[in-house]
């Protein structure tokens, strides 16, 4: 290479001029020493290899050049989804997408997320502080030699930029469990039930025919938005080589594996956000509040939230008071205010800890990177080479004093009622190497993760898990599955990735099938309409495929019975429970419900659940759907009934469409699935994303994985270097 950076032709050619230009100086807080960063030096640094899938295989020198080629080949496949999360997390969303997204930064500045981040951002270790600089200078380097590509608002990206959208996304995150009681500022009264979740499983070498460890990776989060999963192989200088997958403008992968181990994540719901009552009742002092025998003042600041309204851009001031507790959120009359706390928020380092938990070679390093609980929260489910399996209810929950009960509003004028602290890791719910020779987390309790080797409920203290009383079907029905689990093959355990057996209908036509035999005394009429239906259902064993009739009625069924919006538990509605024989009249109503819209009762799931990909759009109520539109058949049904193969679909969530729809199309579930084995001589991997590698719909990689899904099949997953290099589709550096 000559002094001007210029390229041989057969790496490509950038002109003198343009990478004078590229010389890129690292933003950081202001007054904060920072030293030249060279983008080109850094794009020398790392290799992209793409495979057949478009899936980024990036070899890098060191973790800054990683996280560089990381961040371009991700906005290669995703600018827009990368700004969009970027904007959020600056708390600026509402200039972007007007009032209907002012609630995201008011919690934004209620929090002082993007107003602390700057000078937090200096204040952080080196080595996390070189890996977000490198990301956003990666950022900046796609833009720099992709002018063709318009941000929407942010043109020059900063290492703080990380931090900020970190914070939010796990507010975000933690909050989507939680009721806001009253009402948030000016906003509307908020309860967020997400059908977000996910599956994991870990199957020791006593069940399977190899005696290697397997792994089973399926977060089930938003198909539009900044909860996608983007897939992608790492290898850095600095001695890790993992493959994963991970949230856009993230700069490590979150999930997957090593040479040695792999992990993965479900949300669970530690209690880690409280409220606390506050009284300002001193007209003389308006900002002062009693802690015990203290008077307190509290923080006062203002900020300036845009509001984009058309063309235009209003600019509103708000004023937000800080509290001991936390800010104040919510206004219940003239002198009491709900302040609310969300624990390890502004302290957490997540690429820290991640860093740590990628170059981990065994489960005591792997244990030891978590204790640190930079991960504020996520179960998390293990497996390695060594043959451990492992489990821990993970989270950063704060210790309360014995006696106090967090599940209300708290009175914060009680110094009892303050935070002590927070638990040790060793003091989580955990499971090592359970005699059952199996694990799952299905978004239920930690006290049923297996059968043999829980951690006992008394053991904790009630608030340690908030969703310690739930088992979902999805977990029942996974460990239904791996009770039988034996002599396991690889290909067998792929298979059983996709299994559609709803738990639902399997336990629950049993007992309805007594009730129907005295329907015919009760009320003959009735059990002459519910007859073809219910006969229909009998015959069937409750599994799925896209040619099913009798599932796409069980899932008519069921929204009759329960509800179409998914909550977070499901009770049977009271005019049920008063009147049993109104379960077999819902099954009329559903039946007449398909038959209304579809001429027939009898209609084969493939042919109305349906996967359809919209790029560029993070909010489910403006998704174009379009039944006119190419879409693909996607056998997945809602976790609800208790299926491992989950998708939950429109309208199902109540969305509503401008336009009628009469198919339903994917909008949370299967985002990323993952199958590992780990055998002596390496991990063996199966993968796919839900749609594909690149959000161009004229990419070959538009939709190409989304085949894989409807035909219930993963692609087999490159780990292999020589095999990446020697089959790879693409060579590059990046800016070629």
């Amino acid at each position: 290479m000559n002094r001007c950076g210029i390229r041989s032709a057969h790496e490509g050619i950038l002109s003198c001029s343009l990478l004078l230009a590229l010389v890129w100086l690292v933003a950081e807080a202001p007054a904060v020493a920072v030293a030249d960063v060279r983008a080109e030096q850094l794009a020398e640094q790392v290799t992209i290899y793409r495979d057949s899938y478009g899936v980024p295989h990036i070899d890098a020198e060191n973790d800054p050049s990683a996280a560089f080629g990381f961040a371009y080949a991700q906005a290669e496949d995703y600018f827009w989804q990368i700004e969009d999360s970027y904007i959020q997390g600056i708390g600026r969303y509402a200039e972007v997408n007007g009032s209907r997204s002012l609630h995201n930064d008011l919690l934004n500045r209620a929090f002082r997320i993007a107003e602390r981040s700057p000078s937090d951002f200096a204040n952080l270790d080196a080595d996390t502080r070189a890996v977000c600089n490198a990301f956003a200078a990666g950022l900046n380097y796609y833009l720099a030699t992709h002018p063709e590509t318009k941000p929407r608002l942010i043109t020059h990206f900063e290492g703080w930029h990380l931090l900020a959208y970190q914070r939010h996304l796990f507010m975000d995150f933690m909050l989507s469990t939680k009721y806001i009681p009253h009402k948030y500022m000016e906003g509307d009264p908020r309860e967020i039930a997400s059908p977000a979740g996910s599956n994991a499983w870990a199957i020791s070498g006593a069940h399977t025919a190899s005696g290697n460890a397997m792994l089973l990776c399926n977060p089930h989060q938003p198909s539009f938005g900044y909860g996608q999963f983007y897939e992608a192989h790492i290898r850095s200088g600095d001695a890790w080589d993992f493959s994963g997958a991970t949230f856009f403008g993230y700069p490590l992968l979150t999930i997957g594996h090593n040479q040695h181990l792999g992990w993965t994540h479900t949300v669970n719901r530690p209690d880690n956000i409280d409220f606390w009552l506050v009284k300002f009742d001193d007209p003389a002092h308006p900002d002062q509040y009693r802690l015990g025998n203290k008077t307190l003042t509290a923080d006062r600041w203002t900020s300036t939230v845009k509001v984009r309204k058309g063309s235009r851009i209003d600019e509103q001031q708000r004023t937000f008071r800080g509290t001991v507790h936390g800010p104040i959120v919510a206004r219940l009359n003239e002198t009491d205010f709900l302040a609310m706390g969300i624990a390890n928020l502004m302290e957490s380092n997540l690429v820290r800890q991640h860093l740590k938990m990628i170059r981990a070679t065994n489960l005591d390093e792997f244990r030891e990177a978590m204790r640190s609980r930079d991960l504020t929260f996520f179960n998390t489910v293990y497996a390695d080479r060594d043959g451990h399996i492992f489990y821990v209810y993970n989270g950063a929950i704060p210790k309360r004093e014995p006696g106090v009960d967090p599940s209300g509003t708290l009175d914060g004028s009680n110094p009892d009622h303050l935070w002590q602290g927070l638990h040790r890791f060793d003091e989580l719910p955990q499971i090592v190497d359970p005699a059952s020779g199996w694990l799952q987390s299905c978004n239920s309790s930690p006290y049923t993760t297996t059968d043999v080797g829980n951690p006992l409920i008394d053991d904790f203290p009630p608030y340690m898990a908030e969703d310690r009383n739930i088992d979902k079907l999805r977990s029942k029905v996974s460990r239904m599955i791996l009770r039988d689990v034996n002599n396991l093959t690889f290909d067998q355990f792929q298979k059983l990735a996709f299994d559609t057996r709803m738990y639902w209908p399997l336990t629950q036509l049993p007992r309805l099938q007594r009730e129907y035999a005295g329907l015919h005394e009760r009320d003959a009429k009735l059990a002459q309409r519910v007859a073809p239906f219910f006969e229909h259902l009998l015959d069937w064993d409750c599994r799925n495929s896209n040619d099913c009739t009798q599932s796409t009625l069980c899932e008519a069924w069921f929204a009759e019975l329960y509800g179409s919006i998914y909550p977070p538990e499901m009770p049977l509605q009271q005019k049920f429970i008063d009147t049993p024989d109104l379960k077999f009249r819902a099954l009329v109503d559903a039946a007449t419900k398909l038959r209304g819209t579809f001429g027939d009762w009898k209609v084969p799931w493939g042919e109305v659940h349906r996967m359809q990909r919209h790029p560029d759009v993070a909010e489910f109520l403006l998704i174009p759907f379009d039944d006119e539109k190419p879409s693909l058949s996607c056998a997945a049904v809602p976790g609800t009934l208790g299926a491992v193969f989950t998708n939950y679909y429109t309208p199902s969530i109540n969305i509503p469409f401008v336009k009628q729809l009469k198919k339903h199309y994917g909008v949370v579930g299967t985002s990323y699935l993952a199958t590992f084995e780990f055998t002596p001589e390496g991990v063996r991997g199966a993968t796919l994303t839900q749609f594909g590698a690149s959000s161009d719909p004229d990419s070959p990689h538009f939709m190409d994985q989304a085949e894989l899904l409807s035909r219930r099949k993963l692609k087999r997953e490159l780990y292999d270097w020589t095999e990446i290099t020697s089959t790879a589709q693409r060579r590059y550096h990046p800016g070629q």
